[in-house]
């Protein structure tokens, strides 16, 4: 199947961050011609003189929490962990299919067309991700057995998982680990040793709040951080995308670089359960590769990379006294480029460059917040401005998910 978009302001985010005016023609799922095409196609979807830009990648979220929106806000992270864990213990497949596919539609409605996922039950989320048509990096969340609300061991419920997803073209099955608080050495390094076996990447979250890293210290004399590098988990390049890192030193940053890991970096989420700044400025600047994660609707409310992107920015200036940390054109790096990067998946996606995978957003022109619009200004309206309403276009390995504001 071919796809052509025409008439397109494309924000390209190559190299040299081109800014393209023209036509964009994917042919079987792969970006073929950029900014010159044929005029006919299988399928032409009118940007009308929009914006064109690489799908953004959502690095942590929590899809199947979705269905808990508004029945967990404004409680800091020990007592809202309690209360998702009691409500986790008495859901239903069906309860959690439905609450994937709402996540799965707010979020494609809105221009993101990949997303790194932590949860259990992800062969039921896989499968509504296979149904609508998304890009998905599924890591099965591991736990003390003792503590999990999971039938069966953990560790072997996310190896099956994996086993049973590796060979599928949108689905990238991980092994996840839900936080040093409820896992012990034996887990953490039960599940380093699956992912190293099946040749997969990690997604935990690390460091989210002072409380975490500090009853860490009493419990075991030693930052998360510290006690991770001292069992060994991070050696040998594990491929760790590490979600939220809010208190971390600069010699753990360090520590991270050094082994590969990277951060999805949360600030609305932070903000929402008051858990702390993101040092996403001393991160990138110690050479940490970053992203942004909405986290779950439960603490963001929503899964608008847009306002992620803005949010994040802001966060950072003002905690800086610097209105020119983190600007524009860094933050759509971090949504785009970085984000692939962060999923070593910058050969596919990432990027609309000739041989990528066919994943877009179509932002419309004739938005009052994209006004006025130009190549000069595109990356900043898109940063700044835009709204994940102004999205009318999301395309998916070169197929349309969502055209003109209908899903297809």
């Amino acid at each position: 199947m071919n796809l052509l978009i025409r008439d397109a302001m494309i924000v390209t985010q190559d190299e040299n961050r081109s800014v393209v005016e023209g036509n964009l023609f994917i042919e079987d799922g792969i970006i073929t011609h950029v900014g010159n095409s044929a005029d006919t196609s299988d399928i032409v979807v009118d940007a009308k003189g929009g914006v064109v830009i690489p799908g953004l990648i959502n690095t942590h979220t929590h899809v199947a929490m979705t269905g808990f929106r508004g029945l967990l806000d404004d409680l800091n992270l020990e007592p809202f962990l309690e209360k998702t864990f009691k409500l986790d213990s008495g859901r239903t497949d069906q309860d959690i299919r439905d609450s994937t596919l709402l996540s799965l539609h707010e979020m494609i409605s809105g221009g993101t067309t990949s997303f790194a996922d932590l949860y259990y039950s992800e062969d039921l989320i896989a499968r509504a991700c296979s149904d609508v048509g998304i890009r998905a990096f599924l890591a099965w969340v591991t736990l003390d057995k003792e503590i999990t609300t999971q039938e069966g061991d953990p560790v072997k419920n996310a190896e099956r998982f994996v086993k049973n997803w590796r060979n599928n073209d949108l689905i990238t099955p991980m092994i996840g680990v839900q936080g040093v608080y409820v896992c012990s050495e034996e887990t953490i390094l039960s599940a380093k040793d699956v992912a190293a076996e099946l040749n997969t990447g990690m997604h935990m979250h690390l460091c989210e709040t002072r409380n975490e890293v500090y009853g860490h210290v009493s419990k075991t004399g030693k930052r998360p951080v510290e006690w991770l590098e001292q069992i060994e988990f991070l050696d040998g390049g594990i491929g760790l995308l590490a979600a939220h890192g809010a208190w971390l030193t600069k010699g753990e940053m360090r520590t991270l670089r050094n082994a590969h890991v990277s951060i999805a970096s949360c600030a609305r989420s932070n903000m929402k359960i008051g858990s702390g700044i993101p040092p996403v400025k001393e991160l990138i600047d110690e050479g940490v590769v970053v992203s942004f994660g909405t986290d779950s609707a439960t603490t963001s409310n929503n899964l608008d990379m847009f306002e992620e992107m803005r949010a994040a920015s802001l966060l950072q200036k003002v905690s800086k006294w610097d209105a020119s940390v983190l600007p524009a054109s860094q933050v759509l790096d971090l949504a785009t480029r970085e984000a692939a990067k962060s999923l070593g998946a910058f050969g596919a996606i990432g990027s609309i460059e000739i041989g990528k995978r066919g994943d877009v957003a179509v932002i419309e022109k004739s938005s009052m917040r994209m006004a006025p619009l130009s190549r000069a200004n595109a990356v900043n309206q898109i940063v700044y401005s835009a709204q994940s309403s102004d999205v009318t276009s999301t395309i998916i390995d070169g197929k349309p998910v969502y055209s003109e504001r209908r899903f297809t």
